[in-house]
């Protein structure tokens, strides 16, 4: 068994906690309480930073909405995880997406934004825009008819209607432009120290000067900037007020280990931040949060409801262990291919697939007759053999004690020590364990702390 660091393969959450990242169902229901005895409301699902595995790397662009979240890589593969499963989806939208730029999330779908064009994806079909000539793309955002607009280095700013290009240039270049956002009727974005702000119905350009080099961000209707570690709110009359220490960072902000709303800092989005984003992303309030990093991308929602693993690795491995059982789409429209999906039926992964027996097969009668009640079996007894993946639900994962006598475990099985197993995906078994610390009466006296750990499956060897 392995356990996780902050980063990668331990996460301590704690006891009660509840962001916006959801704190999900109740595992247990409420029990009736009667005369003098304690209601029981039931055990909420641990929530907490889980690391989203990508062997290619991070994302060059991502983006967030309530239906779910999209990555896109260079070379135009494209992930696409839903909210209503948390599994992933995997698609190649071909040279036109090769070099992405950055991407917003729109109700059809994904809005793409490459170096050389914008690329509208619905999850079927995509439509390739070819960039106005000359255009250096820098950013990318939605008009208030979520039509697009995209804006160039030199801070041109150029809006789509009916397949044709719109491009509006300020009298003089402002190099380095970035952080497109509407603000009212203006669009605003930044270059160097300069706020510049136009507004397309009065094709009218003002600047300004930020209080330092930092991005700007619009939230709950108020501009706000950062500068010298703190965030700042901009005035009506164009001055700047500190808000709150920390850092503008994607949708959201940053203090210390915490993620905050600029325009609610008083209530923690997510507490426990592992890593330094390059960018958090959120799409509404009480939605996971989605924080990317140059390792790679983390979320922080309910465990178990996102899927940890990309459809490329989880495919791969259920190759190998039943060859002909996996399924495929027939390809898209468009240049778009669909690169992964489930076939029906259960797969089955295992260690060292090319030369082990199924494990899941009858257990000897010796092995049986040897197996104990799995609610006396500590976690760091046991080995992570083989898992059953099944689409219908159902999976399992088959672990072995020191004595080499085998179990099959499920999602919220129960075994010893008040541990608990949590999820299981294609190659590991997510296990939490409450372990209760006591604090001293003068700071709360005891709480109970979910720990999460991880078995995992290797080709070779095992764990």
């Amino acid at each position: 068994m392995e356990l996780r660091d902050a980063r990668i393969v331990l996460t301590i959450l704690l006891a009660g906690l509840s962001t916006g990242c959801g704190s999900g169902p109740d595992r247990t229901g409420a029990a009736d309480a009667s005369d003098g005895q304690v209601a029981i409301a039931g055990r909420p699902s641990p929530v907490g930073w889980q690391e989203i595995v990508l062997p290619a790397g991070p994302p060059e662009a991502a983006a967030v909405d309530d239906g779910g979240a999209w990555a896109a890589f260079e070379g135009g593969g494209v992930l696409y995880c839903s909210m209503s499963d948390g599994r992933w989806s995997s698609y190649d939208l071909g040279p036109a997406a090769a070099s992405p730029v950055c991407a917003v999330s729109m109700p059809s779908g994904l809005l793409l934004l490459s170096d050389s064009a914008l690329v509208s994806f619905d999850g079927a079909e995509a439509e390739i825009t070819p960039l106005p000539e000359g255009f250096e793309p820098a950013g990318l955002a939605l008009d208030a008819a979520s039509s697009p607009v995209i804006l160039s280095e030199g801070g041109s700013i150029a809006m789509l209607s009916e397949g044709v290009w719109d491009v509006r240039s300020p009298g003089a270049p402002a190099p380095g432009s970035s952080g497109l956002a509407l603000l009212g009727p203006d669009w605003i974005f930044t270059s160097g120290g300069t706020l510049v702000r136009y507004d397309p119905a009065a094709d009218l350009w003002q600047y300004e000067t930020l209080p330092g080099a930092g991005p700007v961000l619009v939230a709950g209707g108020r501009l706000f900037s950062s500068s010298g570690g703190e965030v700042l709110e901009r005035a009506a009359d164009g001055s700047w007020s500190t808000v709150f220490r920390g850092r503008l960072c994607g949708d959201l902000a940053v203090s210390g280990q915490r993620v905050l709303d600029p325009a609610r800092p008083s209530v923690a989005v997510a507490e426990a931040l592992p890593v330094e984003p390059g960018t958090v992303l959120r799409a509404s309030e009480g939605a996971p949060v989605w924080a990317v990093d140059d390792a790679g991308m983390l979320v922080c929602a309910e465990l178990g409801a996102i899927e940890t693993r990309i459809p490329g690795f989880d495919m791969q491995r259920i190759e190998c262990a039943l060859a002909g059982q996996t399924g495929s789409t027939p390809g898209g429209s468009a240049g778009v291919t669909p690169v992964l999906s489930a076939a029906s039926g259960a797969f089955r992964i295992y260690e060292s697939v090319s030369s082990r027996p199924d494990p899941f097969t009858e257990f000897p009668a010796r092995r049986r007759d040897l197996r104990r009640p799995l609610s006396e079996i500590a976690i760091e007894e046991l080995r992570l053999v083989g898992i059953t993946l099944d689409p219908t639900g159902g999976d399992q994962a088959m672990v072995e004690d020191v004595n080499g006598v085998p179990y099959i475990l499920y999602v919220d099985t129960e075994l010893a020590n008040n541990t608990r197993i949590a999820e299981i995906t294609s190659n590991e078994v997510i296990v939490v364990q409450e372990v209760t610390v006591d604090y001293g009466p003068e700071q709360g006296g005891t709480a109970s702390i979910p720990t999460i750990y991880t078995m995992r499956l290797h080709e070779e060897g095992g764990l």
